[in-house]
């Protein structure tokens, strides 16, 4: 079911979309797919298998699948790559390089050029040819300006080499000619508190305007949020998705759900249409203000959401949700020593990483801290710079993060 949800802003409708019901598991559907390819070796069985495969975090068997083929699709060209790159290792990484150059000069859409020369530069800059991928890196761009990969690890070489002032300029040519994503932003606001201008990084952020916290009611048939929340914490510690970690994601030490929504999981649904008609609510909130990030609202918008359960030692590194344009996220349980506690354990921060900013803007910065709640919702833009910490507690922390991600 494709339900779609209207609001009005600026003579645009938004509607927001929810993914389907998943029916079966990656597991299963892994399953079935080795079943298809030992039956049927085709390459549409291969592609969906070597898909799969990579999705389970076997990266071994889509280098199996794909190497040796003479014929591999633009899709599994940078399959192959990113397989390589997620070995993380100098083995893997020449082999990355190598593969990405075989699939540049196969690439004949101009998109899929531009995504395995961004693959070929991180493989480049960990080979430590930092000049090189640079050049990498500005041809992706040129190819496609939207390139959300190129555009965050530019960001970074500039930042690592000392070049916030390059950095900003290119950012503002990009912002011109009508780029607008999570990466921009967030590049934008890292290059202009490396150079020491805070309030020109918040302005660009824009947190403190646009980010937003309420606690919701009850879902229609309910009529108390924390009998709803226990019964849905229940249904997720149960949710046949259920995984620990995943690799590419922010998560350390963490349990995820990715592909909430089963026939089996009512409650999720449930959830996720409370959660988008108040992600409406919002917007129709904040549709007055002036700032660059409103700019890139698109029309259609597809409601992701994953849930990420952590127990004492798991958390959430810094990150950005790249792919969306509005992110949030829902507290379904949250222990005592989390509610009540002094510090900072077990909260969400919103901040700048000091990997990427330095130390001293990143402190200069300083970091928000917000006490999840059951029951409290967040959202926030995708831009946003948020990371959580370690409760080092014995319950456990659950919550359902989402993004509304241009369609």
């Amino acid at each position: 079911m494709n339900l779609a949800m209207e609001t009005t802003f600026a003579e645009r409708a938004l509607q927001i979309h929810h993914e389907p019901q998943r029916p079966m598991t990656l597991a299963q559907e892994l399953s079935l797919a080795r079943i298809a390819w030992a039956r049927s070796p085709t390459t549409l069985n291969r592609q969906r298998l070597a898909v799969l495969a990579f999705r389970d975090d076997d990266f071994d068997s889509p280098i199996e699948l794909l190497r040796d083929a003479a014929d591999l699709n633009a899709s599994e060209h940078a399959l192959l790559v990113q397989s390589y790159l997620a070995k993380e290792t100098e083995a893997g990484n020449h082999r990355a390089r190598d593969a990405a150059r075989v699939a540049a000069r196969a690439a004949t859409n101009p998109i899929w050029h531009a995504a395995v020369l961004a693959d070929q530069a991180k493989a480049t800059v960990r080979l430590g040819l930092k000049d090189a991928a640079r050049g990498l890196l500005e041809q992706s761009l040129a190819i496609d300006p939207n390139n959300k990969d190129a555009c965050k690890r530019l960001a970074a070489l500039d930042l690592a080499e000392g070049r916030p002032k390059e950095l900003t300029e290119w950012c503002e040519q990009l912002r011109v000619s009508g780029v607008g994503h999570a990466r921009l932003h967030a590049a934008r606001v890292l290059g202009e508190a490396a150079r020491g201008d805070q309030s020109a990084a918040r302005t660009i952020n824009g947190l403190d305007e646009l980010g937003h916290s309420e606690r919701l009611d009850p879902p229609p048939g309910w009529d108390d949020i924390d009998a709803f929340n226990a019964a849905l914490a229940a249904e997720l510690l149960a949710h046949k998705g259920l995984r620990f970690e995943r690799y590419g994601s922010a998560s350390n030490f963490s349990w995820r759900i990715e592909g909430l929504a089963r026939p089996d999981a009512p409650l999720v649904s449930l959830l996720l249409e409370h959660i988008a008609g108040r992600v409406l609510a919002r917007v129709r909130a904040i549709e007055g203000h002036d700032h660059p990030w409103l700019a890139d609202r698109p029309e259609q918008a597809l409601l992701r959401a994953w849930s990420v359960i952590t127990e004492g030692d798991g958390f959430e590194g810094w990150h950005v949700h790249q792919f969306g344009w509005l992110s949030g996220v829902y507290y379904v349980q949250i222990p005592d020593e989390i509610r009540y506690g002094p510090g900072r354990e077990g909260c969400i921060g919103f901040g700048l990483p000091e990997e990427l900013a330095g130390p001293e803007p990143a402190a200069a910065y300083g970091v928000t801290t917000v006490r999840p709640e059951p029951g409290l919702m967040l959202t926030f833009p995708s831009h946003t710079f948020h990371r959580t910490f370690p409760h080092q507690g014995s319950g456990k922390r659950i919550c359902v993060a989402f993004d509304l991600r241009p369609m």
